[in-house]
């Protein structure tokens, strides 16, 4: 009771499409991968960057403070030639009466 069936014209090209698109669905898949791990390495590589320009922006900062500073811009101004002097300050404060 075997009946040999002779497949149809339908039949022939939903199996091909069937096979065409799971080969695009795979080449998708890999494809996608690939680009989510390389967008993975381009943000680690730009993370990298930031850390090294944080690091070199509070090196920077540090030096600036260094720079700045109270004895630093005293003892440049003795070396020209200036000095300073400190003044006392008193501080008064209105409506407080002292006993």
């Amino acid at each position: 009771m075997k009946t040999d069936r002779k497949e149809t014209r339908f039949e022939r090209i939903a199996k091909r499409f069937l096979m065409v698109i799971f080969a695009i669905f795979i080449i998708g898949v890999v494809g996608l991968s690939s680009y989510e791990s390389s967008l993975n390495i381009d943000s680690q590589n730009i993370e990298k960057e930031i850390a090294t320009l944080e690091s070199d922006i509070d090196g920077l900062n540090m030096k600036k403070q260094e720079l700045e500073s109270f004895s630093r811009i005293a003892s440049i101004a003795e070396k020209k030639g200036y000095t300073y002097k400190q003044n006392t300050v008193t501080a008064a404060v209105e409506g407080v009466q002292a006993e």
